[in-house]
């Protein structure tokens, strides 16, 4: 979701819920709550009570996208911190390793991340770490300091593997449809209950109806970006940790050839 549309839903439900209160304003012929005194407590339950279920999910929400992007970050360290370690070996096995991980995060770049905006892990990730893991069988373990290297290996890629998980786990939304729909009950049950105050004669209540029907709108667009972290829209999270610690694997080493293309395919 993009933020121009972002925008035209919150401007659409104020400008219908205005409209709607202008409507019913001039079609009763009085007021539909005799007395605004009994509208007040059926308002103010329900308003604060969507509040707290509100806030309560976008907290949930917001909680679950800051896991995905830090783990996306951890993973970007992890996969740096490895690169470095294979300077523990000889020039032909360090190379090999660092242009298995640059393939790797060429692979989360360009494969896994749309992959995950359908709330998918591609399997050419897999397969890369498949290669690198292949390689730890074959790494020279004779001095301390490339037994010391392969300790440190061995660490780090499991960091890897738990950035990773972390940046998958919340590429399926966590709002079930139930729930949205609840939500989306609710907030229509609290402008009908400001609806509800129709015939009154208060003109300026129209305002006040579509305001608080932009700010239902402004909180549930809210919960969707969160609930969608790895979507086009502004605020998605993107793989830029990846791309800055491709560039520094690249600096390491200039002069190295990645067995794989920009996007991380084999070639």
């Amino acid at each position: 979701m993009s933020l121009p549309v972002a925008g035209l839903i919150v401007l659409a439900a104020g400008a219908l819920a205005g409209l709607a209160f202008v409507f019913l304003d001039r079609m009763a012929g009085k007021p539909i709550v005799p007395e605004a005194a009994r509208g007040g407590p059926p308002l103010i339950v329900g308003g604060a009570l969507f509040a707290v279920v509100l806030a309560f999910i976008t907290l949930a929400s917001f909680q679950a996208y800051s896991g995905g992007k830090t783990g996306g970050q951890t993973e970007a360290s992890a996969v740096l911190g490895m690169a470095r370690s294979a300077a523990f070996y000889p020039p032909s096995q360090r190379d090999q390793l660092r242009s298995d991980l640059i393939c790797y995060g060429r692979a989360v770049v360009d494969q896994e991340w749309p992959a995950m905006r359908n709330g998918h892990s591609n399997p050419l990730v897999e397969y890369w770490i498949g290669v690198y893991r292949a390689l730890f069988g074959r790494l020279d373990l004779r001095s301390p300091r490339e037994q010391l290297g392969f300790q440190e290996l061995l660490d780090v890629s499991n960091t890897r593997t738990q950035g990773r998980q972390q940046r998958l786990a919340v590429a399926t939304p966590a709002l079930p449809t139930p729930l949205w729909v609840a939500l989306i009950f609710g907030g229509c049950i609290v402008v009908a209950l400001q609806l509800s105050m129709a015939g009154s004669g208060v003109r300026v209540h129209a305002l006040l109806v579509a305001g608080l029907a932009s700010l239902i709108a402004a909180g549930l667009v809210i919960v969707y970006i969160l609930d969608h972290p790895y979507q086009s829209h502004t605020g998605g999270i993107k793989p830029s940790a990846m791309h800055r610690t491709l560039l520094t694997m690249g600096n390491l080493e200039p002069g190295l050839r990645p067995a794989c293309t920009e996007s991380g395919q084999p070639g």
